[in-house]
């Protein structure tokens, strides 16, 4: 049975809202976490007090509960740089973004849900997924979905832009609605890591923690999209060797002087094998690293957040030391120039 009068993990333990007792305030390091509760909230308001949440924090949903108990939910959304992260357990519910929902709410986002406890089934634009835990399923929160919890449950809900997308998983918006199952060894194996790089935030985040984790996630998830789309195209020890090295690439973004051959080094294999894995997506490692780094800088130019570094900080930060290779590496991949970018987002 879920436990819902256990409604506060490690992250959440935070000062309450004044205006919202059921909201917990976020430590001051941690200025991006809310959390929502049903527990305190009165059987016959929870629905609409957990629509409320959800359109505030996550989407705008529809969300019914046929137990006698209610709905019985907890929910923790974290900000991140170039992610947003939900943690949400409940007993069995069903969720429904209708069109309606989605106009009165819009939001240019693709979710990938995977579920660590329960079964689900999710339906979108006339197609339909049967979940057990262990599953993904990657989808465009535009479109109007049904998302049904079978029995108590618990998800991980990473939360990226649209346009980022190609860039982040290496997927199209056409590849969509996408469910990933963990056939075989290696497919449990990427998911035990998914859950465990999630998880192990979760329980003890750091500010450094939150710097590293999104580049950390979608390491995990483009490997298991592009391995879901593709096949294992090798053998099995092939796709952790790659995981291997973006997980590696992802931990040392920061690193100014981080080179193939470092992360060959810690990966135990050579930057020639290495390369041959990343030709399957048409790149290098080389490439790869560089284009990380710009896509993290690029979520920080145009998404400053309440403190906006300036363009050199940024590139620093994202390990470019040469001010003129950022501005090639951004206007390359993104169309335009750093400080192009940054006006456009800022209207």
């Amino acid at each position: 049975m879920f436990e819902g009068a256990r409604c506060e993990t490690a992250i959440e333990a935070a000062a309450t809202d004044g205006d919202n007792p059921m909201r917990a305030r976020s430590p001051c390091s941690f200025p991006g976490i809310t959390h929502a509760c049903t527990t305190p909230v009165a059987p016959g308001d929870r629905l609409a007090y957990w629509d409320s949440y959800n359109a505030d924090a996550l989407v705008g949903l529809r969300t019914s509960a046929q137990s006698p108990d209610g709905l019985l939910a907890r929910q923790t959304n974290v900000a991140l740089p170039a992610m947003n992260l939900a943690d949400i357990a409940g007993n069995a519910h069903a969720v429904e973004r209708s069109a309606r929902l989605a106009g009165m709410y819009p939001k240019d986002a693709v979710f990938a849900c995977h579920l660590v406890q329960g079964t689900a089934v999710f339906i979108q634009g006339g197609k339909q997924f049967a979940l057990a835990a262990g599953d993904t399923i990657v989808y465009d929160t535009r479109r109007p979905y049904t998302l049904a919890f079978l029995s108590d449950m618990r998800q991980f809900l990473v939360d990226i832009p649209v346009a980022e997308l190609d860039a982040y998983w290496g997927l199209r918006v056409d590849d969509l609605p996408l469910a990933i199952a963990p056939h075989g060894g290696v497919g449990a194996a990427l998911g035990a890591e998914l859950r465990r790089t999630l998880h192990g935030y979760l329980r003890a985040p750091t500010p450094e923690d939150s710097i590293a984790l999104p580049a950390c996630t979608h390491a995990v998830l483009r490997t298991m999209a592009q391995s879901r789309l593709r096949g294992l195209d090798g053998p099995p020890q092939s796709l952790l060797h790659i995981l291997a090295a973006r997980m590696h690439v992802a931990r040392h973004l920061h690193d100014p002087d981080l080179s193939p051959h470092d992360v060959a080094r810690a990966t135990g294999v050579s930057v020639r094998h290495l390369n041959r894995l990343f030709a399957r997506e048409n790149t290098s490692l080389a490439e790869h690293i560089w284009a990380q780094r710009a896509a993290m800088a690029y979520r920080e130019l145009v998404h400053p957040g309440a403190r906006p570094a300036s363009i050199g900080e940024i590139a620093l930060r994202w390990g470019f030391s040469s001010p003129a290779h950022f501005s090639r590496t951004i206007a390359a991949g993104y169309g335009a120039p750093p400080s192009a970018l940054r006006r456009k987002a800022q209207g």
